[in-house]
């Protein structure tokens, strides 16, 4: 049976990555982003790669009816909705100090209030179909090494990462006893559209060397591999659990 996938603020980066993953097994997808021409371009490039199905939908995840709408949507189009990815995220990299009211609360409506919406409206679809016989879901959300470490230019960022890993153990045990388990995924250093000119540099991409202990930097195909598996029945028994993707950075960062 084709299984189908929300992934919110999939049409770049690593949340293109994770549904390319997914693409590639056949599932059917829907892109929830912002962009709505990005999303539609995205999906056309899912239905390339393999994907039962795929569409682009624009929406606000902070905006909650728009969220009840992109779900009745997908519904709609696609029938069933087996999984849910929180992916969509901001980071404005600005200073603490320098920090406006304003910025900070648009990180946490974004990366907090936004997972919380999908994934509320998303269960209640799960858990209906659930009480009816069927299977129930999975939730995956991504987080980041920032939900453990931090610095003075993404201090909004960490707290939001911190928060949405609570969320998703909240989430874990509310929605287990219906049959849906909820997961993290935290990836380390990912060359993505917004930091590959960067990384591509020589100067940068030597420090890669030093920093990451197997020498390269990450792929979204690399989360995208890892959200795959606990979307999986390998991954039936995971629950409330934050899968690591960076190759042991944060190991350096520790010692």
């Amino acid at each position: 049976m084709v299984q189908n996938i929300i992934i919110t603020g999939g049409a770049r980066g690593i949340g293109f990555g994770i549904a390319k993953s997914f693409a590639e097994k056949g599932a059917g997808i829907v892109i929830a982003d912002s962009r709505e021409e990005e999303a539609q371009l995205a999906a056309a490039k899912l239905l390339k790669y393999g994907a039962g199905e795929a569409y682009g939908i624009r929406c606000d995840i902070t905006n909650y009816q728009q969220v009840n709408q992109m779900v009745a949507l997908a519904l709609e189009k696609m029938g069933r909705i087996d999984f849910l990815v929180n992916n969509a995220g901001i980071s404005p990299f600005i200073d603490v100090m320098e920090l406006d009211p304003e910025t900070f609360h648009k990180v946490m409506n974004v990366n907090i209030s936004g997972a919380f919406y999908c994934t509320q409206i998303a269960a209640r679809h799960m858990i209906s179909r659930a009480e009816g016989g069927d299977a129930g879901g999975r939730v995956i959300f991504i987080s980041s090494l920032a939900d453990r470490f931090s610095q003075p230019s993404q201090v909004e960022y960490a707290a939001s990462k911190s928060g949405l890993k609570g969320l998703m153990l909240g989430f874990a045990t509310a929605l287990a006893p219906h049959g849906i388990t909820s997961n993290a995924v935290a990836p380390g250093m990912i060359m993505t559209p917004l930091v590959e000119h960067h990384w591509a540099q020589p100067g940068p991409a030597q420090q890669i060397k030093k920093l990451v202990p197997v020498g390269r930097i990450g792929q979204p195909s690399d989360v995208g591999k890892a959200v795959v598996f606990l979307a999986s029945e390998d991954a039936a028994y995971i629950n409330g659990g934050t899968l690591t993707v960076d190759v042991g950075f944060s190991v350096l960062i520790k010692s």
